[in-house]
């Protein structure tokens, strides 16, 4: 999950309240144990710096709080916020009270220094966990879970960036509800991955795509028509083959290639009418777009 925000779990808040008592008893531990500085500085330049830098930490903290991220990306940004939120208090309250040497090395530089390094490590855990989504958001966007074939998204860029025309493939597997029905669908989905597996083997040289349901469709640089039928009567082939000791489906095809002009919603409907002629002419078979 990439960053989902929801509100702080009971646990959650009662960690933030209780560091949240713990800045509090600290900054009192100082007023009540540390001589006062007598020209106290918290209201200048450098004191409302270090305060603005306090309540950045603070604010990045709960927001920490407040967003779903994997658990050690999690505890590393939790403990480095923490430790920098106590050392940027103690930093202000050196505006305010005097501090011993040992409070301002350790407490303020080194819980700095430490927390500093594990919030970034943290982030960086944080960026590869995005990045890791974000990919994984574009590949359920462009292609189909099912066969791992490229999805209509997928189809349509393919089809925009492909220069010189293109020829397309429309397959339809042959009786392929009659699977459905008497052998189940969990069948029917390892017979459409089968025949994803052999369309991306077949066609190397093309997109194969998975338009929905049992239709298919592969788009190639274009070609002759007599080019274009050999292409697709070996694709037939392979499925049929692929397919003889499984479910012996067939596939009927329609193919057709661009023409000067034409773009591709008008190619695409001339090919599906393409497609109906095979199935209508008896199945698997190869018709080529009129």
């Amino acid at each position: 999950m990439l960053l989902a925000k929801t509100a702080l779990s009971p646990r959650r808040r009662r960690y933030f309240l209780a560091l949240l008592l713990t800045l509090v008893l600290l900054a009192l531990a100082h007023i009540w144990l540390l001589p006062p500085i007598t020209d106290g500085r918290l209201f200048g330049t450098g004191g409302l710096a270090e305060l603005l830098v306090l309540f950045i930490v603070l604010a990045t903290l709960l927001f920490t709080q407040m967003v779903t991220l994997p658990r050690h990306t999690y505890l590393l940004l939790t403990i480095g916020f923490s430790l920098w939120v106590v050392s940027a208090l103690i930093d202000v309250m050196d505006e305010v009270r005097v501090q011993p040497l040992w409070l301002s090395a350790y407490g303020e530089d080194l819980l700095r220094v430490i927390g500093m390094a594990l919030a970034a490590t943290g982030f960086y855990l944080l960026l590869g966990h995005t990045a890791r989504a974000h990919g994984e958001l574009d590949r359920l966007a462009h292609f189909d879970p099912l066969t791992e074939l490229g999805n209509r998204r997928y189809f349509a860029q393919m089809a925009a960036s492909m220069a010189g025309g293109l020829s397309l493939l429309l397959l339809d597997l042959d009786h392929f509800k009659q699977v459905n029905d008497s052998l189940g669908h969990s069948v029917g989905d390892e017979v459409l991955k089968a025949v994803g597996q052999i369309l991306a083997r077949q066609c190397p040289d093309g997109h194969a795509v998975r338009l929905g349901g049992e239709e298919f469709a592969v788009l190639l640089p274009k070609l002759d028509d007599l080019a274009l039928r050999r292409y697709a009567d070996n694709v037939r082939q392979a499925v049929a083959q692929g397919m003889a000791n499984r479910a012996a489906l067939t596939v009927s095809i329609g193919a057709g290639s661009q023409v000067l002009g034409e773009d591709l919603d008008t190619l695409l409907r001339r090919t599906d009418r393409a497609l109906y002629r095979a199935k209508a002419q008896g199945r698997n078979r190869v018709e080529l777009a009129a």
